[in-house]
């Protein structure tokens, strides 16, 4: 998605609107993460980096993961206890 938006007067700087359904759709709450590149700035939803099994399972989900290799490897026939 492509699109252009008009920079705002904000104090001494200039800034940017997000539009609501971006702000839902990347899950913007209240900060970002903010890179540079020599050609780019890239914006991204604020992350502490910290990895929860229920966020990386519905993530999965969402993305339409299939779990069925995972059973296979829980019948992978070795036998894991000691």
């Amino acid at each position: 998605m492509r699109t252009t938006i008009q920079l705002a007067k904000i104090g001494n700087s200039q800034g940017i609107r997000l539009s609501k359904e971006l702000l839902r759709r990347y899950k913007i709450v209240d900060q970002i993460d903010i890179e540079t590149t020599a050609d780019a700035i890239i914006l991204r939803p604020h992350s502490d980096g910290q990895l929860s099994w229920a966020a990386t399972y519905q993530q999965m989900a969402e993305a339409g993961e299939d779990f069925s290799d995972w059973d296979a490897v829980a019948e992978d026939g070795i036998n894991y206890e000691s």
